[in-house]
């Protein structure tokens, strides 16, 4: 199926004003912040502290203009050798990125000081700021309960302890609230927000990578409140965009703005996915920020762990083989879920767990050391995740593999032996799945099995351990 001309007709249904103001009136999410005014306030904000002392001088400027236009440069002169390829509709979209780009080249030269400045920024928030369209969520979530109906269907949501659900009620919406998960799939925000859902909370802004925005889904995720935040190169192999002073400060007061209007937010401390499946060491720049906010608006926040367990991760193959070198950061969401949902139909039980941890309320009296709070805070989320039969089946399979005589070969017997709490039924499944994604091959003399890829195993065995 084609999907693209389907979203095309969605986003279109989307933007009907009439539609957009029932969704305003009654729809459990709104459109809350607007973005334009969004795009104006941060502007004026940032030039206003233009040469006053902060970290936007005239050096910080005069380095981001020369960066970005070393950036453009560049990919004027990529768009350009690929254009004698291209014929037809491609061709003239080609013709007009050349023309746009050639022409914010020109318009950026010219500009100086507090101008270029805010040119950069008007830029950057362009690509950073979600465009949130509460009535395309709706129709979304709709669809995608047909699209990906299979992986839908695994969703798991809960609660740690009976009344979590209502603390985060009474929170979200109101006050400063922080969605804090482990990262294992591109898929992550899927379940997340399902769950969110079924609970009839606020759907939160999502960080998300800049990885993720290929094809359709670049035009899909700004609707769906995904806010980009861009951690490639900004110029090949020697500048990220987080190298450059005046991304990373657009970046920041654009959270500070929505975090002060009460907007809820969804990230992933590790900064990116699990290559060896254990939790990793939290990366500290956004909590540092949201701890800036407090000390600055002297306002409360409040982080919510948020844990994730798959019993088949979406792109396991994918991440073993980034951690052994390949780039798996491209291809599109969409298609990419769309893949998923095919295989999770060819299992018989495949949980998708979300368990929702009580709030962590940080105030502006009793701000904790920032790196004490964020392994403390992912510990926590390790505390909620559920262990899935494969995760399990995994641990058991290793540890007789690495405990017994015969080194990569076991059967089902001695497994249920030496776990019988495990049960059989759920032994009869996990191996069913370990043998359909090829980790392990059952032999003739059943029923007994060879590992035949430990290093999945590993990867599997470990999601329930922290990398720190």
């Amino acid at each position: 199926m084609q999907l693209e001309p389907v979203f095309e007709i969605l986003l279109k249904i989307s933007r009907n004003p009439f539609l957009l103001k029932l969704a305003n009136c009654f729809a459990v999410n709104k459109c809350r912040i607007q973005r334009e005014h969004l795009i104006n306030t941060v502007t004026t904000q940032i030039l206003q502290q233009y040469g006053s002392g902060g970290i936007l001088g005239e050096l910080s400027v005069f380095e981001a203009k020369n960066l970005q236009l070393m950036h453009d440069n560049m990919l004027l002169h990529r768009l350009k050798s690929r254009l004698q390829d291209k014929d037809g509709e491609r061709r003239v979209r080609y013709e007009s990125s050349i023309r746009n780009l050639e022409k914010r080249i020109e318009s950026l030269k010219q500009l100086e000081g507090p101008e270029s400045l805010g040119f950069l920024v008007k830029l950057y928030l362009e690509d950073i700021a979600p465009d949130f369209n509460p009535v395309f969520l709706l129709i979304f979530r709709t669809v995608a309960q047909r699209l990906f109906n299979n992986f839908i269907k695994s969703i798991r949501a809960v609660e740690s302890q009976p009344g979590t659900i209502e603390q985060i009620r009474t929170l979200i919406g109101r006050e400063p609230v922080f969605f804090i998960a482990n990262h294992i799939s591109n898929a992550d925000h899927l379940p997340i927000l399902f769950a969110l859902n079924r609970f009839r909370l606020i759907s939160p802004v999502v960080i998300g990578g800049s990885n993720l925005y290929h094809g359709l889904s670049a035009r899909l995720l700004p609707k769906l409140n995904v806010c980009q935040l861009k951690r490639d190169d900004m110029i090949e192999k020697k500048i990220k965009w987080l190298g450059n002073p005046v991304y990373i400060e657009t970046f920041k007061q654009h959270n500070q703005y929505a975090w002060l209007h009460n907007e809820p937010y969804l990230f992933y401390p590790e900064g990116g996915r699990s290559r060896s499946g254990k939790i990793l060491k939290p990366k500290l720049g956004i909590i540092k920020n949201i701890f800036d906010f407090v000390r600055k608006n002297q306002r409360a926040v409040h982080f919510v762990p948020v844990s994730l367990s798959y019993t088949c991760v979406p792109e396991d193959l994918e991440i073993e083989e980034s951690r052994k070198g390949t780039d798996i950061s491209h291809g599109d969401l969409i298609q990419q879920l769309a893949r998923l949902n095919r295989e999770y139909g060819s299992f018989k039980k495949t949980a998708t767990y979300v368990n929702l941890g009580s709030p962590i309320t940080v105030a502006p009296d009793q701000i904790p050391d920032l790196e004490d709070f964020s392994c403390a805070l992912l510990l926590r989320v390790r505390d909620g995740i559920r262990s899935t039969p494969t995760y399990e089946l995994a641990q058991m399979i290793l540890h007789h593999c690495d405990s017994g005589p015969t080194q990569n070969i076991f059967s089902s017997k001695i497994l249920l032996d030496n776990h019988p709490a495990f049960g059989a039924q759920q032994l009869t499944d996990g191996l069913d799945i370990l043998v359909r994604k090829k980790f392990i091959l059952p032999l003739a003399e059943k029923p007994v099995y060879q590992v035949i890829n430990p290093d999945l195993l590993h990867q599997y065995a470990s999601r329930r351990e922290c990398d720190f």
